[in-house]
């Protein structure tokens, strides 16, 4: 039975890792054809910044909605219309006919991969034992990499064989839709209250309830801080760079070390996880992060490539360690608290950046990021009272 369980555990995080990965090129392919959209319709800053703010709102805002109805109702529809609903309609942006066509578009496929993402994270918080949070680092792993790939994915089609061929990016995403309505085993989200569990009187539910939302109010500083920078980055960055005449396709390459290299970097905090607290990790990751996209702009172009990729090693490898956390608040709403730290804060960071843009447009890409860089520092204190609220939860 144990063994069975576990074999099922690791095929169904397997599963979900590589349709983490597919469903994770098709939001990257607006970062990557910014600038070819932006000289297309002579797009403003703040204009591509609605395009990131609609991406984020439709992928991220609308996440805890999704999460809710996925642990009541089942994870496995979620995920499979979803690929399929972000495959046809994100696919077919780089062919719309004019700037307001591609915010519809980028609001339905996006509409999907909201429903997507927190029952993927439940799903690898299946993976138990010592080695808690692997099992969404690894799926993470995978997002990040489709996410990282994306661009260059969309961009090597329109190079080589033209952007009217670009809808046939959809088919990776029809097939793995398939996939998962007929391959995903059945999986629930909600655990049974154990045996013995003493039931609370309604004053000590409410506090209990205070006192989560105290933990949960912690993550999601984190998490938000983290999600303003890593998505400014990801929007201003490729103007950035084209502003210096780098080509688009080594503009997608930057990106896809970017992306890489945080992945990579979940995997090692989930690792050292087991040995460091994780808001500790998450501190050090933010106070090694604020220095190297500091000097991004202080440096020579090959070294500003180098301090932009580095430092989504440390970005990035905050995101399991923030979905773990929230699980461990949430134990029976497993999706639910994923979205929470994922959709929510995500899209925030998304109307964030929609003002963000409209600034930037006024004091330039460098003094926009440099202001995003108070961030961190708020997330860094917000970490240092999670001794408390884990204190505070385990009173109640």
């Amino acid at each position: 039975m144990i063994r069975e369980k576990i074999k099922s555990s690791v095929y169904n995080i397997s599963l979900s890792t590589i349709s983490h990965f597919v469903i994770d090129l098709y939001p990257a392919f607006i970062v990557g054809i910014i600038p070819l959209i932006a000289a297309r319709f002579s797009l403003s800053i703040f204009q591509v910044s609605i395009m990131t703010a609609i991406t984020l709102i439709s992928n991220s805002l609308t996440q805890p909605l999704f999460g809710f109805f996925s642990d009541k109702n089942g994870m496995k529809n979620y995920m499979a219309y979803g690929v399929l609903s972000a495959a046809i309609f994100l696919s077919l942006t780089a062919v719309a006919s004019n700037y307001y066509i591609i915010l519809i578009l980028l609001f339905l496929g996006n509409l999907g991969v909201s429903a997507f993402h927190p029952p993927s994270a439940a799903i690898g918080a299946e993976y138990r034992g010592k080695k808690k949070g692997f099992g969404i680092s690894i799926i993470s792993l995978g997002g990040n990499a489709g996410y990282a790939m994306g661009s260059l994915f969309f961009i090597l089609i329109i190079d080589k064989i033209g952007i009217n061929f670009s809808p046939l990016a959809m088919i990776p995403g029809i097939i793995i839709a398939i996939l998962l309505l007929r391959l995903l085993s059945t999986y629930d989200s909600k655990k049974k209250l154990e045996k013995g569990t003493v039931q609370k009187s309604d004053h000590e539910k409410i506090k209990f309830q205070k006192a989560k939302l105290l933990h949960i109010f912690l993550v999601w500083v984190a998490s938000f801080s983290r999600d303003v920078l890593w998505i400014g980055l990801l929007t201003f960055m490729p103007l950035y760079y084209s502003n210096l005449k780098i080509n688009i396709i080594n503009i997608s390459i930057i990106l896809l070390a970017f992306g890489l290299i945080g992945g990579i970097g979940g995997v090692f905090s989930s690792f050292f996880s087991d040995r460091l607290k994780r808001n500790v990790l998450i501190q050090i990751a933010y106070a090694v992060m604020v220095p190297l996209v500091f000097f991004i702009f202080k440096s020579n172009t090959p070294t500003s490539i180098g301090l932009f990729i580095l430092s989504g090693f440390f970005m990035i490898s905050t995101v399991p360690l923030c979905i773990s956390m929230s699980h461990e608040i949430f134990p029976k709403r497993l999706s639910l608290a994923s979205s929470l730290v994922m959709g929510a804060s995500s899209g925030c960071a998304g109307i964030a950046i929609m003002f963000l843009g409209k600034l930037a447009d006024k004091i330039g890409i460098e003094k926009t990021i440099y202001i995003i860089l108070i961030l961190p520092f708020i997330a860094i204190t917000a970490m240092f009272f999670m001794p408390y609220a884990e204190r505070k939860r385990a009173e109640k």
